[in-house]
C-alpha cells in the first residue's frame, strides 16, 4: 500500500480498489447507476489512478460537467485513451466545456508514481478511507441486527397466530359439543322410566290360533327378552353420558364412546329381530324397532359431526333422537300395559267360580 502523489492523506490500496471497481462495473451493467457510482467513488478514494474506475464513473454520473471531470481524469492517467477523447469531444459538441469536480474525489496527478525503491513515505494520518470502512462496518452491523430481530420476531408472531387459531377452533368445537349434548339429553329414553299415565291395555282376543296359556307364555318370554335388551341399552347409555359429559374431554374419547354405544344399539336391533313376537305386541315391537333404527341414524350423524364439525350433522342427530323418542315411548307404554294385563290375569285362577 503506497501513498498517492500529491495526496499525502490518501492511501493507495490497489487490491481493495480493484475489487470495488469490479463490483461497480457489475452494478453499472445491471442498470444500478447510483450503486455503481458509490462503489466506483470508493474505489477511486483508495486508488485515484485507476483508469477504468474513472472511465466507468463517467458513464454513471448524471451531470455532464462531472462526466467531463471524470474523462479529464482518465486523460491525466492515460493521454492516449480513445474512449475518453471521444467522450470529451462529444461533450464539447453538446456545449459542456467546464468540468465540475465530484465531491471527495480529487483528480489524479499527472506525474508518475514514485519508484518502488524510493524512500517510504511517513505513516499517513487517519483518512477518509478509514472513516468509510468504519461507516460501512457500522451500517452492516445495524442491518445484521435488524435481520436478526426479524428472524426472532417472525416465528413468535406465527406461533401466536397459530395458538389463537387453535383456541378459536377449540372454543367453537366446545360450543358445538355443548349444544349437541343439550339436544341429546332428552333423546336417549331407553333407560328412563315412564312418567306418563299408562294407556288402557288392549284385551287379548277371545279366539286365538294358539291356546291362551301358550299366548301368555310367549308374551312373558318376549317381555323378558325385551327387558334384557333394554337393560343393556340402559347400561351403555349411562356409560356414554359419563364419558361425554366430562368438561374438556378429547374428541377422540367422545368418538370412541359414540362408537361403543352405536355397537350396542346395533346388537339390540339384531337381538330384537330374533325374537318371536306375539300378535298382541306386534305394533309395539315395530315401534321399538323403528325407534332403535332412528337412534342408530342419530349416532351415525354424531360420528359425522366429529369428523367434519358441521353443525348440520348435529342438528340432524338431534332430530333423529327426537323422532326415536316418540316411537320408543309408545312401545314402552304398550309393553307396560301388557305387563299389567298379565299380572291381573295371573291373579285370576283357571278354576274361579263363574
Amino acid at each position: 500500500m503506497t501513498a498517492t502523489a500529491g495526496e499525502p492523506g490518501v492511501r493507495a490500496n490497489p487490491t481493495e480498489a480493484r475489487d470495488l471497481v469490479e463490483r461497480g462495473i457489475a452494478a453499472a451493467r445491471g442498470g444500478q447507476r447510483r450503486v455503481a457510482a458509490g462503489l466506483l467513488a470508493r474505489a477511486l478514494k483508495l486508488d485515484p489512478r485507476d483508469e477504468r474506475a474513472w472511465l466507468w464513473l463517467s458513464g454513471v454520473v448524471d451531470d455532464p460537467a462531472q462526466r467531463a471531470f471524470c474523462l479529464q481524469a482518465v486523460l491525466r492517467i492515460n493521454p492516449n485513451n480513445p474512449h475518453a477523447r471521444r467522450g470529451l469531444a462529444y461533450l464539447e459538441r453538446q456545449g459542456t466545456t467546464i468540468a465540475r469536480p465530484i465531491a471527495d474525489l480529487a483528480p489524479p496527478a499527472s506525474t508518475p508514481e514514485p519508484a518502488a525503491d524510493a524512500a517510504p513515505a511517513p505513516p499517513p494520518t487517519p483518512t477518509a478511507q478509514a472513516r468509510d470502512w468504519w461507516i460501512q462496518w457500522r451500517w452492516q452491523r445495524r442491518e445484521t441486527s435488524r435481520v436478526r430481530i426479524v428472524l426472532w420476531v417472525l416465528p413468535i408472531v406465527l406461533l401466536a397466530v397459530a395458538l389463537m387459531l387453535h383456541q378459536s377452533v377449540s372454543i367453537a368445537r366446545e360450543r358445538a359439543l355443548a349444544a349437541l349434548a343439550a339436544e341429546q339429553e332428552p333423546a336417549f329414553t331407553v333407560e328412563t322410566a315412564l312418567a306418563t299415565p299408562l294407556a288402557t291395555p288392549t284385551p287379548i282376543p277371545a279366539l286365538e290360533a294358539e291356546p291362551l296359556a301358550v299366548v301368555e307364555s310367549l308374551t312373558v318370554s318376549y317381555l323378558t327378552a325385551i327387558d334384557a335388551i333394554r337393560a343393556d341399552l340402559r347400561t351403555a347409555t349411562v356409560a356414554y353420558r359419563q364419558e361425554t359429559s366430562q368438561p374438556g374431554g378429547a374428541s377422540i374419547n367422545h368418538v370412541a364412546a359414540t362408537q361403543r354405544l352405536r355397537a350396542t344399539v346395533a346388537q339390540a336391533l339384531a337381538n330384537l329381530g330374533e325374537l318371536r313376537v306375539p300378535g298382541v305386541l306386534l305394533p309395539a315391537h315395530e315401534d321399538y324397532r323403528q325407534g332403535l333404527e332412528l337412534e342408530l341414524a342419530g349416532l351415525d350423524a354424531i360420528l359425522d359431526f366429529y369428523s367434519t364439525y358441521d353443525v348440520a350433522n348435529a342438528n340432524r342427530a338431534a332430530l333423529r333422537f327426537q323422532e326415536a323418542r316418540a316411537f320408543i315411548e309408545r312401545a314402552q307404554a304398550s309393553f307396560q300395559a301388557q305387563r299389567q294385563l298379565l299380572g291381573e290375569m295371573s291373579l285370576t285362577s283357571a278354576y274361579t267360580i263363574r
